[in-house]
């Protein structure tokens, strides 16, 4: 009796470790949740949408897009951070990831310590536009208005540390500064629009995902992409440094998190099927389509940009007025 129940006691020590493993194996099981943490309508929206897609079809169930804005992005991570790491609730970030530990004292959560990164899924190229009812027709104007109306002049942005709210003070620091602006801060690209058209605010650096469609219907004029390069979908947009502001070069990023402690094997099984979601034709025309830039890495690799990033944004950031 005794030698029958330690064959079965360790029989069942080498199960255990092996059915786990099949469970991770089998991963996913169930309906995947991907959290963002903007309104719809803004490049982290659209790409979740369009990675979901990929992602219900390669493994067979359901990724679900919950939007969760508010707070910078943090309202939506924080969710993202205190989920159970099982793989089932995911993180579709921005930029903020990088930002927000520098500007914010009381995040609740911890960048690096808190989340596990899976892979970038884009770049984001800006655009600087104002309304088409603006008298405003081109970077120099803009900047001839600006310093014209020391005071009046206000801008949009999606909250502190926003890639938005970034772009505006490089923008100011490379122009050689602009004065007095009024930052008006939304949830999200899509809420700031409605007063962006109807020029209620003088300006905005916004995503070209977000602006290029009312770009595209007339309600918006866009007067520079912030890139050093044109962008294939919008090529009669000047780039900033065309237009006259030498050295300015911004865009944004995006990437997938889990939670930290996320099993090695579902990162693994996540990180390939969003390369290689990234890397399907039809994926990256569509991306194109909306003037983001697919753009995938390793977990490895994407937590080397991320440090990266910080510092980065760390040295711009003590130059703030």
């Amino acid at each position: 009796m005794r030698s029958t129940f330690i064959a079965a006691a360790l029989l069942a020590i080498i199960i255990a470790p092996l059915t786990a493993h099949g469970q991770r194996s089998d991963y996913p099981t169930k309906s995947i949740r991907f959290i963002v943490p903007v309104t719809t309508g803004g490049p982290s929206d659209l790409v979740a949408r369009l990675l979901a897609e990929k992602l219900s079809t390669a493994f067979g169930k359901q990724v679900i897009v919950d939007n969760r804005p508010g707070a910078s992005n943090t309202v939506g991570a924080a969710m993202v951070a205190k989920a159970e790491p099982d793989g089932y609730t995911l993180l579709e970030a921005a930029a903020n990831m990088a930002t927000n530990p520098i500007l914010m004292n009381d995040l609740p959560f911890d960048v690096v310590k808190d989340f596990t990164p899976i892979s970038l899924t884009h770049l984001t190229p800006y655009v600087i536009v104002v309304s088409s009812q603006s008298p405003v027709k081109s970077v120099p104007e803009l900047l001839k208005f600006i310093k014209d109306n020391q005071g009046k002049v206000n801008y949009g942005t999606t909250g502190v540390g926003s890639p938005q709210q970034l772009a505006t003070l490089l923008f100011s620091q490379v122009a050689g500064g602009l004065g007095t602006m009024a930052e008006i801060s939304y949830k999200g690209s899509s809420a700031a629009h409605p007063d962006l058209i109807a020029n209620r605010i003088s300006f905005m650096i916004d995503p070209l995902a977000a602006a290029g469609p009312h770009i595209k219907a007339g309600f918006l004029r866009g007067l520079a992409v912030t890139t050093s390069q044109r962008n294939p979908a919008f090529p009669d947009v000047p780039t900033a440094i065309e237009a006259g502001v030498a050295g300015y070069d911004f865009s944004s990023w995006g990437g997938v998190f889990a939670p930290a402690g996320t099993p090695r094997a579902v990162v693994q099984k996540l990180n390939k099927e969003i390369v290689a979601a990234l890397g399907s034709q039809d994926l990256t025309k569509r991306f194109g389509d909306m003037g983001l830039i697919a753009k995938s890495s390793t977990p490895e690799e994407f937590a080397k940009f991320l440090q990266a990033e910080i510092e980065r944004w760390g040295a711009v950031l003590k130059k703030k007025p």
